[in-house]
């Protein structure tokens, strides 16, 4: 009763990981019990065994079946510029398939490249500065997106579960009805999003070339979707061979009648096929369906045990998908051109949650992702400030030092074509920064004191929550 009573806490939010010193709410009733008995079982293997259930971190479940039509419609709309306001972008230009649904970083001279506003969408020349400016927010993974009950997407939750079967969305009551999961709900947005996939009106910001698409609505665009997305749909019609695909994948609807919804729905379905660990026997997915027939080496294991107890990881990344699916600030150092209304502040800022709800606690906060396939997902956090694991995982065990102690000069990533992205280090903006360690998360205050060898171990660990399918080195 005990271990399913702390794991129900557990999965309900109780506590991000690597940081602070226990992992488990004191408050909960018998959590020092257990604790210590996992602690106190001598093989490693059934230690780890003791704290995955603590955790209630178990196999993935399978995913929901797609049929081949579907599928195949998916990946012609994943793969087509025609979704896109000029013409010229498509899902998988900032989605690449072979690597956990993102592209990997690009460095040049040993510094990171980070990902720039796409030429095309703002009009201007190739060497235009405009088109060398990064975006705000880092590309997220698609993997097991559907996976262990999700709420939220996004690195700020704006599109989640109502709770009554509905979607919450920056769309609000113009959301089409049909769309039949939480993935489909969020596949309309960056169809949206001018940075993204929709671009600029011409002479806006600097453009030069024609969007017509784009100059149809004006800002926020999400609060009269319709002529983007009915201008989207022409574009598709007007292409024989993906709306015939299209039509494939729902058959009992009228060729007159498929709409954006539709649109929404095949790009969920094949995302959802294309990425999930959950039949994987591979590294810690195949050690929790059967640790005997797939062991972890000497060193996996040891960083899972640190992992899961002295490290204080479990305590945000607990689960099935590893992640307590909840915002927390990490005082992440402030990259990138801001994001909403602090992209128009002083020094600019991306407050990350604190956009969606206008709740103060909400400040800074981002959401937990899952950690499948991490080892693949470069560069990380919400604005890919980090180029290797390692460098996020050291964050994680002492956020406060490494925010005062980053370095735009030093430490910043590169936008394309060489030039430096926008930032703000604790010696240019100290108010801002001193403002994010105030809101630093709490599990994340005390950090934990590794070795070396330790940190190497909780690497060697992080490197196995992996399917073996998915690329990344």
């Amino acid at each position: 009763m005990i271990r399913a009573a702390l794991a129900a806490a557990v999965v309900a939010g109780a506590g991000l990981g690597c940081g602070g010193q226990a992992t488990l709410p004191a408050e909960v009733a018998g959590a020092d019990t257990a604790l210590a008995a996992c602690r106190a079982k001598a093989d490693e293997d059934e230690r780890l065994a003791c704290f995955t259930a603590l955790h209630a971190v178990t196999p993935l479940e399978a995913p929901p079946t797609v049929s081949d039509a579907r599928f195949a419609a998916g990946v012609g709309l994943f793969t087509s510029t025609r979704l896109s306001g000029t013409g010229t972008v498509a899902c998988v230009s900032c989605h690449a398939n072979n690597n956990a649904g993102i592209e990997g970083p690009v460095t040049i001279g040993g510094r990171t490249l980070t990902r720039a506003l796409h030429p095309s969408l703002r009009g201007g020349a190739v060497d235009d500065p405009a088109n060398t400016r990064s975006i705000a927010r880092n590309a997220p993974d698609l993997v097991n997106k559907l996976l262990g009950g999700p709420r939220v997407m996004f690195h700020d939750g704006r599109v989640a579960l109502d709770g009554r079967g509905g979607f919450l969305t920056p769309m609000g009551d113009q959301l089409p009805p049909g769309l039949e999961n939480l993935l489909a709900a969020q596949a309309l947005v960056p169809l949206l999003t001018r940075d993204e996939m929709l671009g600029y009106a011409p002479g806006s910001n600097g453009g030069r070339s024609e969007n017509a698409v784009a100059g149809l609505v004006g800002d926020p665009v999400e609060t009269d979707p319709w002529p983007v997305w009915n201008a989207l749909m022409q574009r598709l019609r007007e292409d024989p061979a993906l709306f015939a695909s299209l039509a494939a994948a729902f058959p009992d609807v009228p060729a007159d009648r498929l709409g954006i919804v539709h649109v929404a729905n095949a790009l969920a379905a094949f995302q959802t096929r294309r990425w999930n660990a959950t039949g994987s026997s591979h590294g810690f997915h195949g050690w929790l369906r059967d640790r005997t027939r797939w062991p972890l080496a000497a060193e996996q294991r040891r960083g899972a045990l640190i992992f899961f107890d002295h490290g204080g990881c479990a305590r945000c990344h607990h689960g099935p998908r590893l992640s307590d699916g909840r915002f927390h600030n990490l005082a992440v150092p402030q990259i990138g051109p801001g994001h909403g209304r602090g992209a128009l502040e002083t020094p600019p800022v991306d407050r990350g949650r604190h956009e969606v709800t206008g709740q103060d606690g909400d400040r800074y906060g981002f959401l937990t992702p899952s950690l499948w396939e991490v080892r693949a997902t470069a560069p990380y956090f919400h604005n890919g400030v980090y180029d290797s694991l390692e460098k996020t995982l050291r964050h994680h065990l002492d956020p406060a030092a490494h925010a005062r102690a980053f370095r735009c000069e030093r430490d910043a990533p590169l936008a394309q074509d060489g030039v430096r992205v926008a930032c703000r280090d604790s010696i240019d903006a100290p108010a801002l920064y001193a403002d994010m360690l105030d809101r630093l998360a709490p599990e994340l205050q005390g950090p934990p004191a590794l070795s070396e060898q330790e940190i190497a171990d909780l690497l060697a660990f992080l490197r196995t929550l992996s399917n073996g399918n998915n690329g990344g080195g």
